[in-house]
């Protein structure tokens, strides 16, 4: 591995840490050496612009734009997407990553790493996505029941730009917090990359090395100082509308805004032996002009969405409040009860269970539509129904209060049932009461319980379920969407309150 120089040219950008910085004009590289680009984005569950208080971001016309700019300056340039594609919106959720998936063929993009939310709907959606993309997908460290590669994709990725050739792994945390089918394994990250490294400096003679990845900041941190060969790293966004350049000692981490709003541009210059990184930020907002191409294909899905979606299957009397505040990760709320109670019904259940993560949008009285439905639940998630024990159920109950304070999505909103708790109290301690029809539970009887297979399978913590009977399996289930949708049918008028199920001490 050759000797490196950090150097950094600002555009829109956060900066975390303190560091001593090198500023150059952006001429100097070409003047000096050979310079290539590497050009990063994730968080594509939006084929649209994304207007919110943030302003008018993202959108694949704009990206299409953003990208063609810099390869007219450079054709030098390898275009890298850090994974993320279906769920998590109504578009994510009604089309699961698939027009992103032409749409990217279209830029093109070169690279594409796994986000755990491109496995939401299932790994052989997964597969299919792969399946359908022009473009190479990567991962380091998912592979299947037997430690092959997921979907046989390789492990590395080499790209050979004007004799500078630069290695690509991918690192894909959280597969806890998407669907579990069994099929695919999350491997420990840093024993992967590590692994990877090594084939790929025992087969390739790579310039330089950088890591995608889909994890938390302080977990980058840690990846650079266990696995010193990798010398940057291009990871999923830290803000909604903010781009971050991180120093870490040498080595830089580097995120773009959620819902593609930016893209990272690493301009790779090398002199002689040494290569010198240079990051910038490209904001894709409403100054970049739009792709006629892209553009169209974004308003043929827009349409079909809209015809799909626009269809009134009940009266909504009360706004259904998720909360500004993300209430239902922390507080019963009438929209948790309203899925909780369509699950529950469904079954003839003596308990519903809905993960407060879950929930993904408020919707305000009037017509309820199918767009409604998808937009409060976008992932797909099958409804199972098992049978716990009222031990089991508690320790559900203590996982979901757990780390209310960092607002986790594994509260449970519920319906059957009632609870109390204390987040004052030690975690493991915190539930005070439990009544099912109005009487204390029973630690020895058994319950049916209706809930997603995100969680039986062990999504947020819930490894308390994996012995469950299970009546229901995935298989045979239906999806939360389908479950409410015909629970709203049925009803006709939907009017749910906050009820006393749970209640917060103090």
């Amino acid at each position: 591995m050759k000797s490196k120089v950090l150097m950094i040219i600002f555009g829109s950008v956060v900066t975390l840490g303190i560091f001593s910085l090198v500023l150059a004009p952006s001429g100097l590289a070409a003047e000096k050496g050979r310079e290539v680009n590497v050009l990063y984005f994730n968080d594509a569950h939006e084929i649209s612009p994304v207007v919110n208080e943030y302003g008018n971001r993202g959108e694949v016309a704009r990206l299409k734009t953003a990208i063609d700019m810099v390869k007219e300056e450079n054709k030098h340039t390898v275009v890298t997407f850090g994974g993320d594609l279906g769920g998590g919106t109504l578009f994510g959720g009604v089309f699961k990553g698939f027009p992103m998936v032409e749409a990217f063929n279209k830029i093109p993009i070169d690279l594409a790493s796994f986000g755990q939310h491109d496995f939401d709907f299932g790994s052989e959606v997964t597969e299919e996505l792969v399946e359908q993309s022009d473009f190479q997908w990567i991962s380091s460290n998912l592979t299947d029941t037997e430690g092959n590669p997921f979907a046989d994709v390789p492990r590395y990725y080499v790209e050979n730009l004007q004799g500078i050739k630069i290695g690509f792994i991918g690192l894909t945390d959280g597969m806890g917090t998407t669907t579990q089918d069994g099929k695919v394994i999350q491997q420990d990250i840093i024993e992967s990359a590590q692994a990877a490294v090594d084939l790929l400096e025992e087969n390739e003679n790579t310039d330089i090395i950088i890591a995608l990845t889909q994890q938390p900041q302080e977990n980058n941190m840690a990846l650079l100082d266990a696995v010193p060969e990798i010398d940057a790293i291009l990871s999923e966004e830290m803000y909604e509308a903010k781009s971050t350049i991180y120093n870490h000692n040498g080595k830089y981490i580097m995120t773009p805004e959620g819902n593609m709003g930016s893209v990272i541009q690493l301009k790779v210059v090398k002199h002689k032996q040494d290569v010198t990184f240079f990051p910038e930020v490209i904001r894709v907002n409403g100054e970049v002009e739009e792709d006629p191409e892209l553009k169209e294909l974004e308003d043929y899905y827009e349409a079909k969405l809209s015809e799909m979606m626009d269809e009134t299957i009940a009266e909504l009397r009360t706004d259904l409040v998720y909360g500004e505040n993300h209430e239902s990760r922390f507080q019963e709320t009438n929209i948790g009860n309203f899925i909780a109670d369509s699950f529950m019904t469904y079954y003839n259940a003596d308990i519903g269970f809905m993960n407060g993560g879950g929930i993904r949008s408020s919707v305000e009285a009037g017509d309820f539509t199918l767009r409604d439905a998808y937009s409060i639940l976008p992932f797909g998630n099958k409804v199972m129904l098992v049978e716990l024990t009222g031990e089991t159920i508690a320790k559900a109950l203590e996982n979901g209060v757990s780390n209310v304070e960092s607002l986790s999505g594994r509260f449970l909103q519920v319906s059957g049932i009632s609870y109390t708790y204390d987040s004052r109290e030690l975690v493991g301690e915190r539930v005070q009461s439990i009544l099912i029809d109005g009487a204390p539970i029973d630690f020895e009887q058994t319950y049916r319980v209706a809930l997603p297979n995100f969680m039986y399978f062990g999504g947020d913590g819930y490894d308390m379920l994996a012995d469950a009977e299970v009546m229901v399996d995935d298989n045979s289930a239906r999806t939360d969407v389908e479950v409410l949708i015909e629970y709203v049918e049925e009803l006709g008028v939907i009017e749910p309150f906050v009820e006393g199920r749970i209640q917060v001490l103090p």
